[in-house]
């Protein structure tokens, strides 16, 4: 259920994932369990969005407030900040 709802991967790439054989026996067993189909399933539960503030946080870039340095680099004269 997880690999359908969170991924991109086909079905049938799902069935063989989780240990099938068969894609009629994935889907069979998983219509069984589930009580719909796995494409059925995908539609209807398909990926949860995160909240905006989330996506947004990802999508920064990473800074740093002091210059990165070689590890053994000596820190030269104007490399920290004053407050």
């Amino acid at each position: 259920m997880f690999l359908l709802r969170e991924t991109e991967r086909s079905v049938t790439d799902v069935c063989f994932d989780v240990g099938f054989a068969s894609l009629g026996t994935f889907s069979r067993t998983f219509r069984d369990i589930v009580g719909e189909s796995p494409s059925d399933y995908r539609a209807a539960h398909g990926p949860i969005e995160a909240p905006n503030c989330f996506q947004m946080m990802a999508m920064r870039p990473l800074t740093s407030a002091r210059p990165q340095r070689s590890r053994g680099e000596r820190e030269k004269p104007g490399d920290r900040v004053r407050s």
